[in-house]
């Protein structure tokens, strides 16, 4: 344990939110798990003993409930990783997937006085020499941010997002210590490391890092209102560059419903089917011919205006679709509407970065087995979201990594799937999707296109043909030379090298042991020194101390379970 203490630089500060994160762990009945990572060792003695008599208590909870309690508990950063863990079941367990699910955002707002001191250090001046009117009450508060009315001082009504104060300094020191449980986790719990628990770390860190850059949100804007310009069925809010930095967003305001307000929409007399159909209809163009989407589809992202408009906001995730993730995604809904498990299969093994040596007839088996549940029910009722989510999970099985944006797609389609539920249960997304991978299909195939790619492939050609004959040359003269080398790079040693180390420390350890107990052995039959019960002090005090270091030694060995 003590050799992880030493691979990150623990502050004072981030030592006792570390002592925190434990005890909320205690707290909520994960005693064990802190036992097993040794972050047990933390918490004073006494407050040990009694968490672990109120976690003996606790009512019988899964160890993924616990920890979501715990995360909800823990603020923002915690909670934003207990909503990346919902959406990737390539990366942890089922069970922890669905429970994660329900992890809610308790965030309460931050004081105004905290607010208008950030604006002002952004912006270098007071707050009503930037705005005309600042509303204090903010009308959305979130983990990252908050958001305010405002009016500018030539009347236009604006939508402030101020970020929440010290956000960064408390995300960096959470992120510093998830990367230092992750790694106790992967070396004290073998069935986790298959999870790559270092790896949910890095991603999540990735994602929160460019939410926490609103220059980036407002490009990101900009960027998807470009896709849409002249469509009068979508609304993305102008971006006031002048008002935006990047803890300081200020955009456009936008008066509408939100889409999941079923009694409020009913009540402006909104068709909700043709709002659901609306929706569906962006978001797959959005995928199919954009090839770029919203990357977070929750409801407070949505807002009606009317039944032929909607409004988005929060563009602090986008997702990108390739020209061959496009391409396999229509062969996927071809294949679920066709029943066809071969298209299926192939498009969504090739979707994946497959191992060498994974066995890709059994992946295949197992697939199709899942699928049979799926294309054995009328289309109406085929789940889309649910579709490839649990591809994913048998992708992970067989250690297929996914790409982070086909991870986010799917995460959308659930999203997506969730709120056509309320909008309109009859609703169809499979049918949705359907159009327009068929437009997309028809768009391979066109003339224009096929002449690009042929016209693409004779300048390869040309290009190969070019070079080729110089750098054949260029090998040969290496090989005459004798300077044609190759060079071997070993994988999978990593573990053997930490064994060997952990190995060569017991044996270290045991041969101190062994000289201590020569030693005084030694010291006692010779009988000189100063005596104590008779018998010499230094060859007593060497014997206590080998058999501390022992027994030391033999708990290491119990608890490694390598005996």
């Amino acid at each position: 344990m003590f050799s992880s203490f030493r691979k990150i630089n623990l502050t004072y500060r981030s030592l006792q939110r570390l002592r925190v994160i434990v005890g909320i762990f205690m707290r909520h009945g994960l005693y064990g798990l802190t036992e097993r990572v040794h972050l047990h060792l933390l918490v004073p003695i006494h407050r040990r003993v009694r968490k672990k008599r109120i976690s003996d208590k606790k009512e019988v909870l899964s160890t993924a409930k616990r920890l979501r309690l715990s995360f909800e508990e823990l603020g923002p950063t915690f909670t934003k990783l207990g909503q990346l863990i919902a959406s990737r079941p390539d990366l942890v367990p089922a069970d922890y997937t669905e429970e994660f699910k329900s992890l809610m955002d308790k965030v309460p707002s931050f004081p105004f006085m905290e607010v208008e001191r950030l604006v002002e250090e952004q912006f270098g001046e007071p707050l009503s020499t930037i705005f005309a009117r600042f509303e204090e009450i903010p009308i959305a508060a979130a983990s990252i941010a908050q958001v305010h009315n405002a009016v500018l001082h030539d009347g236009t009504e604006v939508a402030v997002k101020v970020q929440r104060p010290h956000i960064e300094r408390i995300i960096d020191t959470d992120i510093e210590l998830m990367y230092f449980m992750a790694r106790l986790i992967a070396r004290y719990i073998p069935e986790a490391k298959g999870y790559n628990p270092e790896g949910v770390v890095e991603e999540f860190a990735r994602g929160i890092k460019k939410e926490m850059d609103f220059v980036l949100e407002a490009s990101n804007m900009v960027r998807i209102a470009k896709t849409f310009r002249g469509d009068k069925r979508v609304v993305i809010p102008e971006v006031y560059w002048d008002y935006t930095t990047t803890k300081v967003l200020t955009l456009e305001r936008i008066e509408g419903t939100k889409v999941d307000d079923v009694e409020r929409l009913e009540e402006r007399g909104i068709d909700l089917a043709k709002v659901g159909g609306l929706l569906g209809d962006i978001f797959f163009e959005q995928v199919f011919l954009n090839r770029l989407f919203h990357g977070d589809l929750h409801a407070g992202n949505i807002f009606v205006i009317d039944e032929d408009r909607l409004g988005f906001v929060d563009f602090g995730i986008i997702g990108r679709v390739t020209e061959e993730m496009g391409e396999r995604l229509a062969n996927v809904l071809m294949g679920v509407v066709r029943g066809d498990y071969k298209l299926l299969t192939e498009n969504y093994l090739e979707m994946g970065i497959v191992p060498e040596n994974v066995d890709v007839e059994a992946f295949k088996r197992d697939y199709q087995d899942m699928l049979e549940s799926y294309l054995s029910k009328p289309l109406r009722e085929a789940k889309l979201g649910h579709l490839l989510f649990d591809y994913a999970k048998v992708a992970a099985h067989y250690n297929i990594k996914l790409p982070t944006d086909l991870i986010l797609l799917n995460k959308c389609l659930l999203e997506l799937e969730g709120l056509l539920r309320q909008l309109d249960p009859e609703a169809n997304m499979l049918e949705m999707g359907h159009k327009y991978a068929g437009e997309l299909i028809k768009m391979w195939y066109s003339p224009g296109k096929m002449k690009r790619e042929f016209l693409d492939t004779v300048s390869d050609i040309d290009k190969t043909a070019k070079v080729l004959p110089g750098q054949v040359r260029q090998l040969l003269k290496k090989m005459i030379n004798d300077k044609f080398t190759i060079d071997f790079v070993h994988f999978g040693l990593e573990n053997l090298v930490d064994e060997i180390d952990r190995s060569s420390n017991r044996l270290s350890l045991g041969l101190i042991i062994s000289a201590l107990i020569v030693g005084s052995s030694i010291i006692i039959m010779t009988g000189k020194g100063p005596l104590l019960f008779g018998v010499p002090l230094l060859g007593f005090v060497g014997f206590v101390l080998a058999g501390f270091l022992g027994f030391l030694l033999a708990i290491v060995i119990i608890r490694s379970g390598k005996f």
